[in-house]
Formats: C-alpha cells, sequence, structure tokens
C-alpha cells in the first residue's frame, strides 16, 4: 500500500500570493495527468477477460486525454517561464525538478522539440482529445488504409459494448493523419515510439509539478 501525508495550507494566503493562478493550473494539470497515466497503467496491465474488447479502446482513450491534459500543461509551463518570480523559484527546486522544467520549454516555440510537440501533442487535443473532428473523420473513413472488416461487440450492459470499427477509425486519425505515419511503417512500433515520447513529457510534468508546487505553498500559504 503506498503511504501518503497530508498537509494543510492557507488558502486566503495563496489567492494573494503572485503568480498563484499559474500554480493551481500547473497542479490541476498535475492531477488530471497522474490520473490519466495511473489508469493507462491498469489498462495496460488487464489480464485478457470480459472486457478485452474494451481495453484497446481504453487505452487509446487515456493516451488521446494525456496529450490534452499535456498540451494545456505547456502552455501553463510558458507561464512560468514568462514570470520572473516563478522562474526564481523553480531555481529553488532539486536538480531534477529544474531538468523537468528545462526539457518541458523545449516544448515552446524556439526548443529542440517544439515540431515535435506541435505534431505529437497538439493537434490531439485539438481534434480527436477533447473534440471530433468531421473532416478527419471523412478523412480516416477514405482513407486506403481501412479496407479490413469492422466489427461491434455487444454485452450485457453499456460498459461492455464497444463499437470497435469506431476505435479503427480514430487509430487512422491519430496515427495516420495527426502523427503522419506513412503506410510503408510498422504503424503500432512507431505509435508506440511517439505514445513513448508523449508519455516521457507527461513523466517530467509530474517530475516538475510536485517539487515546484509544494515549493510555492510552503512560501506563500502557510
Amino acid at each position: 500500500m503506498t503511504r501518503t501525508q497530508t498537509k494543510f495550507f492557507k488558502f486566503h494566503r495563496l489567492a494573494a500570493a503572485d503568480g498563484a493562478s499559474i500554480v493551481v493550473r500547473i497542479a490541476m494539470v498535475c492531477n488530471d495527468l497522474a490520473l490519466a497515466n495511473s489508469l493507462l497503467g491498469q489498462y495496460k496491465e488487464m489480464k485478457p477477460g470480459i472486457l478485452s474488447n474494451v481495453q484497446r479502446g481504453a487505452r487509446m482513450y487515456l493516451v488521446r486525454m494525456s496529450c490534452g491534459h499535456l498540451r494545456e500543461g505547456i502552455i501553463a509551463i510558458g507561464d512560468v517561464k514568462d514570470h520572473s518570480g516563478l522562474t526564481a523559484l523553480v531555481k529553488k527546486c532539486h536538480p531534477r525538478t529544474q531538468s523537468a522544467f528545462a526539457s518541458l520549454c523545449e516544448c515552446l516555440p524556439g526548443g529542440r522539440d517544439y515540431a515535435d510537440f506541435v505534431r505529437c501533442i497538439k493537434p490531439i487535443r485539438d481534434k480527436v482529445g477533447f473534440h471530433y473532428d468531421p473532416n478527419a473523420v471523412q478523412w480516416a473513413i477514405d482513407h486506403p488504409a481501412k479496407a479490413a472488416p469492422i466489427s461491434v461487440t455487444i454485452g450485457e450492459d453499456i460498459h461492455s459494448c464497444r463499437f470497435e470499427f469506431a476505435d479503427e477509425v480514430l487509430d487512422t486519425i491519430v496515427c495516420r493523419k495527426l502523427w503522419q505515419i506513412p503506410l510503408d511503417k510498422d504503424v503500432r512500433v512507431e505509435a508506440d515510439r511517439i505514445a513513448g515520447w508523449c508519455f516521457q513529457k507527461s513523466v517530467q510534468f509530474l517530475d516538475f509539478s510536485e517539487d515546484f508546487v509544494c515549493r510555492f505553498l510552503a512560501e506563500h500559504a502557510t
């Protein structure tokens, strides 16, 4: 069992602190990323069983959610970078925290990871994370990769039902249109590689957030 420790802070002091709204946004993203990645790990480790038809779709969904949350998180990272008081706080953090922040900043305009971020993470949020872009769906329906039979699984309740063909369409949108994996490439190998890169950025965000947010609270909300 994981041991936890709860600390209490004064909200009125937090509310009065310069940069508080940015730090709260960092904390919000951290909560959502941690939950999405924890659930993703559970679905990956799930043994074959009655919900096997749901497992793949759940993993795809949680990757999309992680990308969407990370998209918002990088915006907040940019706000930290542009805030003199918060950048000063980053310099007080653990070296691992500073390293994670520096890596996340590479996703900002001008950074070495910006092009990959724009290609791999940003469109997931904009097109299929929280939206179902009609043009993208039509593109996937017309795409030559969609030649296999489609399937639907009907169970005893809504939780065990799955329109697998919708998962296939989403997979085509993400892998072939947004991530631009060529038809001559092994789509699963390339998709796993890109998803691994996105996961690495999520881990960096979590590494940064814990130390950074707790230090801000200790300085401004005790």
